[in-house]
């Protein structure tokens, strides 16, 4: 049951109950005979008592039914323009990978690709993983990062050449295992995630994307004898190109926006940067050690003696609690205008879904009949008049009492649930011989990612594919799923956002641009 069906029932009865009262005041006979309605706290008559509850209990779903018109509107309007605020903020985290450091394959590499999956293990009492995919590429190496320093007045004992106007400098110290040399790697790119409490991780990416002048890399052993000095244009930020967005916003929504949405839901997921062009140096060292020092033109006092190895971790990338689902089966009838979207009908409250990708519909038999395309979507592709499409209308979960649930995990997050209508292209309903409907949908985890077991086990993912990893760890704790806003005050924000130029001047292609 809705909660605010509650709170318009106490209100209509409340205004029944003063509105009553001033009518008593007018008419006094007439309310006389009414059984007492000159009382504001309730009727002498029991009957009449009863006659307003229930006038207060059906204007009340009166009043839900017609606020609940208000977010169908708008959904439409900004499904156009920014499909992105309709959906919920998945679950993100960190993920760490340790790999097999004793194994001598590694030295080709193996790469992680993005969008690799990855299992949680089981909470207690729960019945589903939470699934999360990656973010970024990555590849494994049999290396360690082993020391990390950064140095100011200390700065000449690295014996490095001389490089004009530097104050500062850090000191990557890596080295190999399972008895590899580095010239043996092909290694050429090195990713590093910032870690640290504070404003530690802030501190370390201002000076490194600020105030870099130089790398310079060079054998740990003395005496050192080679120096490789790089640009410091090999240091390359992470996280703000396509490739490696975490939120699935299309063509329609500008991608500055989504920068904005991902560093506001999680900031630490913009703190990697990688280190390029490493291959030529690399390949002079005959070792198992190697230093690179990063030189910067401004230094920090804060950062000298607090900067340690715990401050840089390998192997890592944001990782989002994102997936594809197909759906169960939708049966279609002329009786209804709008379906429920499930996910799974065993488990309704451990699935929510982000975004629908394929509608089909299927007769009596399993080959499918027809293609349904989005209806905010489609308008440029030339489809006939006969095409079949669909509308979305995401309402919020209600909450359920607890105490009722065999899992009794906290519910403060419910979700939504999608409700989608079939559509011809005057948005009118489609009539159709299609009994079932086929969806296919990118959908998350609800809350269970806040109560995934972090820690415990040797480790807190696994994946589906076979890699030479030991263990997956999350640094930190993964983020709390965010509502979608596609109700209430926020609803009316979003509306103001229509005033914006929300078309690109400059565009790369004919629908992503006003030119």
């Amino acid at each position: 049951m809705d909660r605010r069906l509650l709170d318009l029932y106490n209100r209509e009865l409340a205004h029944l109950r003063i509105m009553g009262a001033e009518f008593a005041q007018q008419f006094p006979k007439i309310a006389g005979r009414l059984g007492g309605l000159d009382e504001f706290q309730a009727c002498q008559d029991p009957f009449v008592e009863r006659l307003l509850e229930g006038f207060a209990f059906l204007a009340a779903r009166v009043h839900l039914k017609l606020n609940a018109e208000f977010p169908r509107f708008t959904q439409s309007l900004i499904e156009t323009i920014y499909p992105h605020y309709m959906a919920p903020t998945p679950s993100m985290c960190i993920v760490q990978f340790k790999p097999e450091l004793d194994e001598k394959g590694l030295a080709e590499g193996f790469p992680i690709p993005r969008g690799s999956s990855l299992y949680s293990l089981l909470g207690k009492s729960d019945q589903t993983r939470c699934e999360y995919r990656t973010a970024h590429d990555m590849t494994l190496w049999p290396i360690k990062l082993i020391q990390a320093d950064y140095y100011i007045r200390e700065l000449a004992s690295l014996e490095i050449p001389n490089v004009p106007d530097v104050k500062a400098g850090l000191r990557l110290r890596i080295q190999t295992t399972a008895g590899l040399k580095f010239n043996e790697l092909k290694l050429d790119a090195l990713s590093l995630h910032l870690m640290g409490v504070g404003e530690m991780p802030m501190h370390l990416y201002e000076q490194l994307f600020a105030h870099a002048v130089k790398v310079v890399v060079q054998p740990a052993t003395k005496p050192i004898q080679w120096h490789k000095v790089i640009d410091s244009s090999c240091i390359r930020r992470e996280g703000f190109e396509n490739k490696q967005k975490l939120l699935p916003y299309d063509a329609r929504s500008f991608q500055g926006y989504r920068l904005l949405h991902e560093y506001f839901a999680f900031p630490q997921r913009f703190m990697f940067f990688e280190l390029d062009n490493l291959g030529g140096a690399i390949k002079n060292c005959d070792g198992n050690l190697l230093d690179i020092i990063i030189l910067f033109r401004e230094s920090n006092v804060e950062l000298e003696g607090t900067v340690n190895a715990n401050n840089f971790a390998l192997f890592c990338s944001p990782a989002i609690n994102l997936f594809e689902k197909r759906l169960d089966r939708i049966p279609v009838s002329d009786k209804f205008f709008e379906f429920h979207a499930v996910p799974d009908k065993t488990r309704t409250q451990d699935f929510e879904v982000y975004k629908l990708q394929k509608v089909v519909g299927y007769g009596a038999g399993s080959e499918p009949l027809q293609e349904f395309l989005p209806f905010y979507l489609a308008k440029d592709l030339g489809q006939s008049s006969e095409t079949g499409y669909y509308i979305t209308n995401r309402v919020p979960r209600p909450k359920i009492d607890d105490t009722s649930r065999k899992t009794q995990r906290s519910r403060s997050y419910t979700g939504s649930e999608i409700y989608l209508s079939l559509v011809d292209p005057d948005a009118a309903p489609y009539h159709t011989e299609v009994k079932q409907l086929g969806v296919e949908a990118l959908c998350t985890n609800r809350d269970l990612p806040l109560h995934i077991p972090i820690g415990i086990g040797p480790s807190d993912f696994t994946m589906d594919k076979t890699a030479p990893c030991i263990s997956i760890h999350c640094i930190g704790s993964p983020t709390s799923p965010k509502p979608s806003h596609a109700e209430g005050e926020f609803a009316w924000r979003i509306i103001n956002h229509l005033s914006l130029n929300y078309l690109s001047l400059v565009n790369h292609d004919e629908r992503e641009g006003a030119s």
